[in-house]
């Protein structure tokens, strides 16, 4: 008897995310994991995954990137005291941000609703906010 060819759920799920992407077709799923295309199309329809679904978030990650690759660029051509105010005006302009959906949520009752805003900016720095649990 044949072994069956055994492809964790794990691998399933990333080739349904790399689909859903646009980054490959069925076909090159197929020969990549060593089963025919009519299992592919099997496995991603159990997963609900749809071709080429999701490649606009592929393609604005894209622009993110390499707009932060162009500021990043022209940063290093301003000389060492351009750049330190480049930074500092940026900071500025994020710590407003914070402040102002502070003052919004404080006015509203309820700072949790400045959290987004505040993890966003803080994930932007590089920075993760540690949440404390109450007892």
């Amino acid at each position: 008897m044949a072994t069956k060819n055994m492809i964790s759920d794990d691998v399933w799920d990333e080739q349904a995310d790399i689909l859903e992407l646009g980054l490959k077709h069925a076909n090159q799923i197929a020969r990549e994991l060593g089963v025919s295309p009519q299992t592919v199309s099997r496995q991603m329809k159990r997963r609900g995954a749809v071709k080429g679904s999701r490649v606009n978030a592929s393609i604005e990650d894209l622009v993110i990137a390499l707009d932060r690759r162009t500021r990043c660029a022209a940063l290093l051509e301003l000389s060492d005291s351009q750049r330190r105010q480049e930074v500092v005006e940026a900071n500025a302009k994020a710590i407003g941000y914070m402040v102002a959906a502070l003052l919004e949520a404080d006015r509203r009752g309820d700072l949790k609703l400045a959290a987004p805003v505040i993890d966003s900016l803080g994930a932007a720095l590089g920075g993760k906010r540690r949440r404390r649990s109450r007892s």
